[in-house]
């Protein structure tokens, strides 16, 4: 893919070259611009590819990448409409059509390259992470006790290092961090004779709820926290990056309860399996044109 753009950076190049040569053919522009276009379309189509391997591999959240794809195909449908014009251009004769055609195919050209650029650097990157619930909370809870808390930190240290490492790789670039957290529990129930039921219960609209909904929000609350202390190490260390203006943040947190974190993977799950306690994040850092809805420009929990 990298190859593939390098070219079509060298032919966006030249059309801007060409745009300005009166000696050259007006013939010649329109089919330089034609292969650029072309080339665009074929990068968007391997990068849909690409998306649905990624979430396929957990390195993308499912919801975020039918986002991507989705504006994938966008880049795609205008792509096509350029070169459906490109022969009626052609055809016609004249060299200000031309230009003009050229010239509103390479705003096209160049914003597609960067997001394709940006997206094919993403994957290059493990973006997935997964941590046993028993590193953050104390048995049956959902915040962090300060004797943890250290080790917490250095748990979720590395995983906003890469996320501010990517930025600062490529700036003057607008993105949308989009950081996907889900909480995962075993089959313990929550005993009612705890100051923990009560406290989740009031955080419900269940009046009895079963134990089944008790572990989905005590694993919601577990991904919220986990959530909002990879907020607050991103916030620490936002002097590192280059613009923090252009870059917005969307952060959700599901909790999943007691059902299985990887059923097609491992088929010999426990009632009380420790494989169960866990919160699972999958961070990507994507262009603002290919993720557009649900953002925020703080690096705060909505």
């Amino acid at each position: 893919m990298q190859r593939n753009l390098f070219w079509c950076g060298s032919l966006c190049i030249i059309l801007l070259f060409a745009s300005c040569a009166s000696s050259r053919k007006v013939e010649s522009l329109t089919k330089a611009t034609q292969e650029a276009l072309e080339l665009v379309k074929r990068e968007a189509q391997r990068a849909i590819e690409l998306t649905n391997q990624q979430i396929r591999n957990h390195q993308v959240d499912p919801d975020i990448g039918k986002e991507v794809i989705e504006n994938l195909q966008v880049t795609e449908k205008k792509v096509n409409a350029q070169l459906a014009q490109a022969a009626e251009v052609e055809k016609s004769g004249s060299k200000d059509a031309q230009l003009k055609f050229a010239e509103r195919s390479n705003v096209i050209i160049q914003s597609a390259l960067t997001d394709l650029k940006s997206l094919n650097d993403l994957y290059d990157v493990a973006t997935f992470s997964q941590f046993e619930t028993a590193t953050f909370f104390p048995s049956g809870g959902y915040n962090i006790p300060a004797e943890k808390m250290d080790e917490a930190k250095a748990s979720i240290e590395p995983i906003a290092q890469r996320i501010i490492k990517f930025i600062g790789e490529h700036p003057s670039q607008r993105f949308v961090a989009v950081v996907v957290l889900y909480g995962f529990s075993d089959e313990t129930p929550v005993s009612k004779e705890t100051g923990l039921y009560q406290t989740i219960l009031d955080k419900m609209d269940i009046a009895n709820p079963t134990r089944q909904q008790m572990n989905i929000k005590l694993s919601e609350l577990r991904a919220k926290t986990i959530a909002k202390l990879l907020v607050d190490v991103i916030k620490v260390n936002e002097g590192l990056i280059p613009d923090p203006h252009l870059i917005n943040y969307d952060i959700k947190w599901l909790g999943k309860g007691e059902e299985l974190p990887y059923p097609d993977r491992i088929k010999n799950y426990a009632a009380s399996d420790k494989r169960r306690r866990l919160v699972s994040l999958i961070w990507n850092v994507l262009p603002g044109s290919l993720y557009i809805k649900n953002i925020d420009d703080q690096t705060g929990i909505k």
